[in-house]
């Protein structure tokens, strides 16, 4: 068990073609990571990854010259594959004022209730002109409970970031296709077998469900996108405050 816990550890993050026959979430993270290394040349120096877990994407950024993992004690996931430096109150990141050349986090701001004072302690701790790259999701069901409070179009988005200071210099629209239907009924599928079934029992069912569910998704491709309905956000934004205080 634990080797397949590894196993699909790894492919949750960094799916392959392996993970298309056993991740039932392998279109959603394909999406993610690919995102993220299409925008990874945006972020070099003193980076800061907020919300870092195990740092899952560390290696896609060539230009860092050191990768600081920051994280909460308590959320909605256990750490024990975490891969922490510095913990996060929940209110002040503890670093000097532009201190940081760059920052990333993946994923993260659903789970933040306060939203204003952590992109106020992003503007504050990123130096002025210093870079940032972002995922958001924008479709997806409530995770890692009871910290999940809230969901963002891209024009919420881009209000609040331009509220501090974080001007959108790229942004893309990530599964915006007929594969996000089938996104959807393998998570759906893996919620119920998980809460009904222990341990290896329920993947018996998931892992053939899911794979039928990623095989139809590969199918529908050719349906047209929908930019309106989609998975997630990605964003390259920068800090455009001359001076923080």
């Amino acid at each position: 068990m634990s080797q397949i816990k590894a196993v699909l550890t790894h492919q949750l993050f960094k799916p392959s073609i392996f993970g298309f026959f056993i991740n039932p979430f392998f279109w959603g993270r394909s999406a993610i990571y690919l995102s993220v290394k299409k925008f990874s040349n945006h972020i070099s120096g003193k980076t800061l990854d907020v919300g870092s877990g195990s740092k899952p994407y560390k290696h896609l950024f060539k230009n860092v010259t050191d990768y600081i993992g920051m994280d909460i004690e308590q959320s909605g996931h256990k750490h024990q594959t975490s891969n922490i430096d510095v913990y996060y109150d929940g209110k002040t990141f503890p670093f000097e004022n532009s201190s940081i050349d760059s920052l990333v986090f993946f994923e993260v701001l659903e789970h933040v209730f306060n939203p204003d004072e952590f992109l106020s302690e992003i503007s504050r701790v990123v130096k002025p002109g210093g870079k940032c790259v972002v995922t958001i999701p924008f479709i997806w069901g409530e995770h890692e409970q009871p910290y999940d409070f809230a969901r963002y179009s891209s024009f919420g988005l881009k209000h609040l970031f331009s509220k501090h200071g974080l001007d959108v210099v790229e942004h893309k629209k990530y599964l915006s296709d007929f594969r996000l239907i089938f996104l959807l009924i393998n998570s759906y599928i893996y919620s119920f077998f998980k809460s009904l079934l222990p341990g290896i029992l329920a993947w018996i069912f998931i892992l053939p469900l899911s794979f039928i569910g990623n095989l139809l998704g590969l199918f529908f491709y050719i349906l047209p996108k929908n930019e309106d309905f989609y998975f997630g956000n990605i964003y390259v934004l920068k800090n455009i405050k001359s001076s923080n205080p």
